[in-house]
């Protein structure tokens, strides 16, 4: 599908829904590749509607002439309670909203929703990302051990992904910054950060690039070693319990 052909079908599909749920559309365009105009003929079509609450509209999930369609839909409460309530989540939805192509509402509805995600206070950051950090990064890492261990080197390559991405997410939350890439631009993306642990800018994208096991886990130890100090120097230290008695039920 060539790319005007691909937006057309993002405007046309806006007009549908606008149409089914007259008055209860606040907001619809798309982003991702076709946003930036960075698609090509098999790129997705990712798109983004917010709703008056009590709207029964629904996002899908389609294929339509070969290639995937999605669409998002969220009512305008839930939206605003993520982006003042960071989660995991929090990165990606801001990311959306920094590059969306509006095509339906008053795109200053979306510096509104920005503006909202930017004004949340450190301290909530700094909570969430406390209680998310056991199960980032620690999991995948051991997989990439294991993976050495096992002589695995088949499934290697997705430990490394799941590294750096979880990684990524916990520097997001951090920096109380998004990217706008997925994958490797996104690592990318997080490089201009202003707080990353030591050698990041380096590090990362030789991890992500890596074939080698030795050189994955020489680059991966060191990667993650200077994450949890990153965090350990930022006054999130996580414990690390040496008694079952000790662990929270």
């Amino acid at each position: 599908m060539e790319s005007a052909e691909r937006f057309q079908l993002a405007q046309d599909l806006c007009a549908r829904l606008v149409a089914a749920y007259p008055g209860e559309v606040i907001l619809g365009g798309l982003y991702g590749s076709t946003a930036r105009g960075a698609d090509t003929a098999w790129s997705d079509l990712e798109m983004l509607f917010v709703v008056q609450d009590g709207s029964k509209a629904a996002g899908k999930h389609l294929i339509y002439r070969d290639i995937a369609v999605g669409y998002q839909v969220f009512e305008q409460s839930k939206l605003e309670h993520l982006l003042g309530n960071p989660t995991a989540a929090w990165p990606f939805w801001m990311g959306v909203l920094s590059i969306l192509k509006v095509l339906h509402g008053n795109p200053e509805q979306v510096n509104t929703w920005l503006r909202l995600g930017q004004s949340v206070s450190p301290e909530k950051f700094r909570h969430t990302l406390r209680h998310m950090l056991p199960e980032l990064v620690l999991e995948s890492y051991g997989r990439i051990l294991s993976c050495r261990e096992r002589n695995n080197t088949a499934d290697i390559g997705c430990a490394v992904i799941e590294v750096l991405l979880e990684m990524n997410v916990a520097l997001c939350l951090l920096n109380q910054r998004w990217v706008t890439h997925d994958y490797y631009q996104g690592i990318i993306d997080a490089c201009s950060f202003s707080k990353l642990h030591q050698d990041f800018k380096r590090l990362a994208p030789a991890l992500w690039t890596a074939s080698d096991v030795e050189e994955i886990v020489r680059l991966a130890q060191t990667l993650v070693n200077n994450f949890w100090q990153l965090l350990a120097d930022e006054g999130l230290q996580i414990n690390n319990y040496q008694d079952v008695a000790d662990l929270p039920l």
